[in-house]
């Protein structure tokens, strides 16, 4: 499975060359790339003593990253940084954030003409009454962002958490319709909506806590947090892969490369597909507070897929 995945990325090298472009190269803030164990990210940037509730969105261009920082009265507040002239800018709120409300979860289009974030800002006039997180879209253009507003009424209920988004707009997320438990959804985008969610299947889903879906841009593998029967009381990461019939397999515990007996949780795959980036709350430092990011070399991913 290595072989062909270097084979593949030689060829895409070979064709990117052969029409003129380059793959891009992202300035991971500057930071020394993690091998397979798992690394805190940039401690000296994003600091330990935040609780910070997201792994690290970076564009697909590596030209903005963002994330989320949960205050002591549980309110998120996403930060920027952008790169420019070949040095990172120092941390602000993106001039979409609402100083009313929170966010949290930010996360690319695959296409990285879209962030999508989860907020319990005030709704425009038209959407389902609710005070609880909706997840809202805004473009990011050249000239900077645009006006963020909810996803449409299919999903946007205000009760949606974590989201992940393929290439081709399909969007999983997390929610709580009809209950105190979240569960994994999938919703399709086409004629410019979205279908009505289904729920992802018993052994994805269990009768215990799913959130913070990241979906693969192919579709090809889900990852997952869960506090299901034998996390111990903690939440771990899972992940699940398809099978050459188009159906989801079995979720597998992502293992002790990732997990702990603390809290792991809110994967995300770089955009470049080269590292894994997730948040724990492992850090037993004095005077750190809550969740850290930490990341590791995505060939984990190619492990679990080979063991399956």
């Amino acid at each position: 499975m290595r072989i062909i995945a270097e084979i593949l990325f030689a060829l895409t090298l070979l064709l990117s060359v052969a029409c003129g472009t380059k793959p891009v190269e992202i300035n991971y803030l500057g930071q020394k790339p993690p091998g397979m164990t798992a690394e805190l990210f940039a401690p000296e940037i994003l600091g330990t003593r935040a609780n910070e509730h997201s792994a690290v969105a970076f564009s697909p261009d590596g030209r903005v990253v963002l994330w989320a920082v949960m205050d002591s009265q549980y309110r998120g507040r996403l930060f920027e940084m952008k790169y420019e002239k070949e040095s990172w800018s120092k941390s602000s709120s993106p001039a979409f954030a609402d100083t009313t409300s929170d966010d949290y979860s930010p996360s690319f289009s695959p296409d990285g003409k879209t962030l999508f974030f989860s907020s319990r800002r005030k709704a425009p006039e038209g959407y389902p009454e609710g005070t609880g997180n909706r997840i809202w879209s805004v473009a990011k253009t050249p000239d900077g962002w645009g006006i963020p507003e909810p996803i449409d009424t299919t999903v946007s209920k205000s009760q949606e958490f974590g989201h992940s988004v393929t290439k081709s707009g399909t969007l999983y997320f997390a929610s709580t319709p009809g209950g105190p438990d979240l569960n994994i959804y999938r919703a399709e985008f086409t004629n410019g909506g979205y279908t009505e969610p289904v729920l992802l299947p018993i052994g994805i889903n269990s009768e215990g806590y799913e959130d913070g879906p990241y979906i693969a841009p192919d579709e090809s593998y889900l990852i997952f947090e869960s506090g299901r029967e034998g996390v111990d009381g903690s939440l771990d990461l899972f992940i699940v892969f398809k099978n050459n019939d188009g159906q989801w397999g079995t979720p597998v515990n992502m293992g002790p490369k990732i997990n702990t007996d603390s809290y792991e949780r809110f994967a995300r795959v770089s955009p470049d597909g080269q590292y894994l980036f997730f948040a724990s709350d492992r850090n037993k430092a004095q005077r750190r507070i809550g969740y850290d990011i930490y990341w590791i070399d995505a060939k984990i991913i190619d492990e679990l897929r080979q063991n399956e």
